[in-house]
Formats: structure tokens, sequence, C-alpha cells
């Protein structure tokens, strides 16, 4: 009777003790998180995106902050050498093996996936688990809008962008000075002010070496200098339907104007094959009178050639006023690709929360600026940043993406962190264009991506006639410019291979998607 009232002591206690551990370990889990904290313990993730050749990178600072402050952590599954965005996209989807967060370039492509069913649709998670960016959403119409697929869900958590003005024209304003002349107001006085670039020596050294135009051309297209003439070399708007550019008069008037100025020198002879370091080469050789690139990285040739070059001044200047007596901007930001949940996570609940994360006050900070005290400070609510971005010998944009700020993730771009960092001529050149009004966006684009609404059925049919009309087109724009096509003679021709391609279905196809976006 001692043996067995022993036994049932010693199994009472150990149920006890049982119950006990049950019961911390319980108490454990629900132990209230605090701070930003999405997790009582590190959780991981695996992330697909290469953004501008960069794949992602977890110990870029910005997204090692992020994983200490949620305890969320994100494993690049693109390898750190790939710099070939789409083929290694293709490549993922053909092999079935989806990781859990995917990013990509073509949000049209992102959303397809998801009505296929390979990203989850996150309109419940959001309004259950992720607050700050339900706000967002719901405060920003426009915002909605680009979020939302056709069928109604929200595959992607966009990059949603807070201003238009992204890109400008700038002249040599010494040479202008040297030449007396004054800043081109008019397309006919672009052109003698490029003429006089080529023909009356304005950098001093003697040689005919002037390049009046140059462009760091990495596309092969010429699209900003048709923007002159409210011309385009794809799809546009006229009176609110949707034409195909090159089929339009504005069109050939650029396309003409355009030959006659590559045959007398004003164009670079190199345009379509040197490059992104053209600007490099041109501004700092002091051969290059006038351009149209981003506002905040040309301006900074103002202090970086100050001591190289006597009298340096490259400075932004609004656009000409075109045949219509208008001033056009088209290359404006529009709310990009983001990322968006594949249906192989086994815990969306836990990443729409970490996706909430970049919306919060400290993630916005975290994504927008970077480190607090090592990138930039705060003065009062005006973000400044430090010697180590400002002083780098890389431009600012650059230090700052080697942190992992302004990844394309899902995020709110606060146009105060590209004002922290651009100088003064720069922002007075952002300023004219959007005090001036001057940017016409009216097909939403990100990285030469038209971000239109396909259903699949339209999508298959629009790529199978793009695929063979956008390189064609190139190609015809590339010879006429250097005169080994005559535009006068080939352009009917042109234009009837363009329809036998298919372009006239392509523009009704992006009709629809333009009619459905509008009605959104």
């Amino acid at each position: 009777m001692k043996r067995v009232f022993l036994i049932l002591c010693i199994c009472a206690l150990g149920s006890g003790l049982f119950a006990n551990g049950q019961q911390d370990r319980g108490k454990q889990q629900e132990v209230p998180l605090t701070g930003s904290l999405i997790s009582s313990t590190p959780l991981e993730f695996t992330y697909f995106n290469i953004f501008n050749n960069m794949p992602f990178n977890p110990e870029w600072p910005v997204f090692k902050a992020s994983a200490e402050n949620t305890n969320v952590y994100l494993k690049g599954v693109a390898s750190q050498s790939s710099s070939d965005e789409q083929s290694a996209f293709n490549l993922m989807i053909t092999a079935g093996d989806l990781p859990d967060i995917i990013g990509y370039r073509d949000i049209s492509k992102l959303e397809s996936l998801g009505r296929e069913g390979g990203l989850i649709p996150l309109n419940d998670l959001i309004a259950e688990h992720a607050p700050d960016l339900q706000r967002i959403l719901d405060e920003n119409p426009d915002y909605l809008k680009a979020a939302t697929s056709l069928d109604g869900n929200i595959y992607v958590v966009p990059k949603f962008m807070e201003v238009d003005v992204a890109m400008g024209y700038f002249i040599r304003t010494d040479w202008l000075k040297k030449l007396n002349l004054e800043v081109p107001q008019t397309i006919d006085e672009l052109y003698d002010a490029l003429t006089a670039f080529k023909t009356q020596d304005p950098n001093g050294n003697g040689k005919a070496d002037e390049i009046p135009y140059f462009r760091r051309n990495s596309d092969g297209n010429l699209w900003n200098l048709f923007h002159m003439w409210d011309a385009a070399s794809s799809f546009d708007v006229k009176d609110g339907n949707i034409v195909y550019g090159p089929m339009e008069e504005e069109f050939k008037l650029a396309m003409k104007t355009l030959a006659k100025w590559y045959k007398e020198g004003l164009i670079d002879p190199e345009i379509f094959t040197r490059g992104l370091g053209a600007r490099d080469v041109m501004l700092g050789q002091d051969i290059g009178g006038f351009t149209h690139d981003w506002f905040g990285s040309t301006a900074n040739y103002n202090t970086k050639l100050a001591d190289t070059i006597e009298g340096f001044e490259f400075r932004p200047m609004i656009p000409v006023k075109n045949q219509n007596g208008e001033r056009v901007e088209k290359s404006a930001r529009c709310h990009g690709p983001g990322w968006g949940i594949s249906s192989s996570c086994e815990d969306p609940v836990t990443v729409i929360k970490y996706f909430n994360y970049f919306f919060t006050p400290e993630g916005h900070k975290l994504i927008n600026y970077g480190i607090e005290g090592e990138t930039y400070t705060l003065d009062g609510n005006k973000p400044v940043y430090t010697d180590k971005v400002m002083n780098s010998d890389k431009t600012a944009l650059a230090t700052l993406r080697g942190y992992g700020v302004q990844y394309r993730i899902g995020m709110v771009q606060d146009f105060a962190y590209e004002k922290a960092w651009l100088n003064e001529i720069a922002a007075e050149g952002m300023q004219m264009y959007i005090d001036g009004g001057y940017v016409k966006r009216e097909i939403p684009t990100s990285d030469g991506y038209i971000l239109l609404k396909y259903t699949p059925e339209q999508e298959r049919e629009y790529l199978r006639i793009m695929s063979q009309i956008e390189n064609y087109t190139l190609e015809m724009i590339q010879k006429w410019l250097m005169g080994s096509s005559d535009f006068e003679a080939d352009y009917p021709s042109y234009v009837r291979k363009l329809k036998d391609k298919g372009i006239e279905k392509a523009i009704e196809i992006n009709q629809a998607a333009f009619d459905v976006y509008n009605g959104l």
C-alpha cells in the first residue's frame, strides 16, 4: 500500500509539473508584443526581388533594422550576381518554386500571377491585420485604384508616389551667356542655341568638339525628345482616346525635325551606343550642352565640376513651347510595383503585418531615409542627411540605396526624402515643373511599362502583338534618325506593317484597359 501511495504521489506530482509547464508555455506565448514586434520569436520568409539590377540583400542596414524591430527576417532567393530581372522572374515562375514574398517591375505580371493563384488576395488580410496600410488606402482613392486588380482583389501592395515630377531638361547656361543667348523658350530658339553650341566653340578649346544634345541612353529610344512636340514613340492619349504615337502627326513632325538635327550634328552621333556613362563623359570633358535627365543627380555636376571647368553652369530649364504653344513634360513618376504574398507562404498573417510595418511612422522613416543618426537626423520633422550621405564619393542616392533605402517594396515614397538630398539647383528645377504644371501623365507607366489592367486574354494578345511591334518601331526610329532610311519614303510602308502586325487590335485592347483604369 505504501508503494502504491508513493507511486500515486509521484504521478500526481509529475502531472502537476506537466500542467504547470504547459501553463508557463501558454503564458510565454501570450506575452504581449511591445514596440514594433510582430512575433515573440524570430521568423524568416523568402523573398524575390531585383530592383535597378540590385537583387535583394538582407544585409542592407534598412532591412537588418526592420528585422530587429519586428522579429521578421527576409531571405533573398535571387542570386547576388543576377541582374537580369525578367529572366530570373520567368525562371522562378517556370520552376514553380515560389518564395513567400514576390516583387517584380511589372505590376500587371504580378496581378496576372495573382489571378492564376500564384499570389493570394490581400483585401481581407489588410482589413484585419494591416491598419496603417488600410488607412492609407482609405484616405487616398488614387492609391486604392493603383492597388486593385481587375477582379477587385489586391494582390500587390504598390510603391506609392507622393509627387509626379521626375525629370527635366538641362542646358549649359554658361555657354548661353558666352554666346549672348537667352534660355530657349521655343523649339526654334532651342534649334538656334544648339546650332550655336555646335558652330561657335563655346568651350573655347578651338575645336569643333561640342555635342549639343546628349542623353544617357540605355533603351535606344528618343522618347524625351519626341515629347517636345507632344509626340510619343509608344502609346499615348489624345482627346481622351488611346493612340499609338508613331502613327500620329506629332510624331511625323518630330521625327523629320530630329533627323535634320542629327544630320547637322546637333544630336550625339553615338546616342544609341554611348550608354549610361554619357553624362560623365559629355560634361566631364566639357563638350555636352543639353540633355534630359533626373533633377537630383544631374544638378550635382554643378558642384562636381566647379573646380575643373571654370564657370561651369548646367541649369534646369522648363520645356520649350511646342508647335501648339504648349510646354509638355511626359516623364512623370507613377505608383509602381511593390510586393505580394505567394500562395506558398504558410503564414500570410505575419507577412501582411510586416508589410504594414512600412506604413507605420517608424517603418516609413526607415525605408525613406535610412538609419536615424547614421544616414539622417531630424530637424523637427524635417530629415537632414548626414555627411556620410552628402559627402560620400558616390551620389547621395547611390549611398542611400546601398543602405536599402527606397527599395522596391510596398510603401509611400515621401517627397521629403528626395528634397533632403537635392541641391539648390535641383530643387529649383523641380519646383519650376511643379509650379508650371508641365507634367502630363495620362497613361500610368513605370520603368517603361504601361501599368494598365488587362484580363488574361487581353494580356496574352497584347504581348503577342507588341513583341513584334516594339522592336520594329525602335529599329525604324534609329534608322530614320541616322539617315539609313528615308522617313518620307518609308513611313507609309511602316504604318502598313504596323497594321499587318496588329497595332489596331493593340490600341483597342489598351483603350478598353484605359477605360477600366479611369472607371476603377
